[in-house]
């Protein structure tokens, strides 16, 4: 037990007997049993301690690994809230500049077609003009320089007023 062999055990025997006598020896080995028990009970609770105390310590690492995920987690979904909102905030400050010019464009289309219309009649108008000066045979180079005007400009007028035989298209774009 403690490198205490039998032969020793029985000399501490035979001196006990000796030192304490018959009376007081069966009182002390109770006596020292139950400091042995003590003992063993004591180290018995301290083992378990310990080993509470080293799965508590499992414990809080299992614990803080759980934090640390879950944080991780908190921190990934935060980050993806922010990026949605963050599309959502690009997505209407695009699309809000996008309506006004949108509103803003439309009263735009509506002179740019009106221009349109007024630029085709004009088109029929003068074309209508050269059908007519060529049904009076009238000069090629007056015909020509009005058929090869898309849109009425100063210079096509000015071609049109300087032919001497043109008053019906003078009047039709005044």
């Amino acid at each position: 037990m403690f490198g205490v062999g039998i032969f020793e055990i029985l000399v501490i025997l035979i001196v006990a007997v000796i030192a304490l006598g018959p009376n007081k020896l069966p009182q002390t080995i109770v006596d020292i049993v139950k400091f042995f028990r003590a003992v063993k009970k004591t180290m018995a609770e301290a083992k378990e301690s310990f080993d509470k105390e080293i799965q508590l310590a499992e414990i809080k690492k299992e614990t803080l690994k759980y934090k640390e995920t879950i944080t991780y987690e908190m921190n990934k979904i935060t980050k993806d809230i922010e990026l949605d909102e963050l599309r959502q905030i690009s997505v209407d400050s695009i699309s809000k500049p996008l309506d006004e010019l949108q509103s803003e464009a439309k009263p735009l289309v509506e002179e740019g077609k009106t221009l349109n219309s007024t630029l085709q009649s004009l088109n029929t108008e003068i074309s209508y003009a050269s059908h007519t000066q060529s049904a009076d045979n009238k000069p090629a180079d007056s015909v020509d320089s009005i058929e090869s005007t898309k849109a009425p400009s100063t210079d096509s007028i000015a071609n049109i007023k300087s032919t001497p035989n043109a008053p019906s298209a003078q009047t039709k774009k005044d």
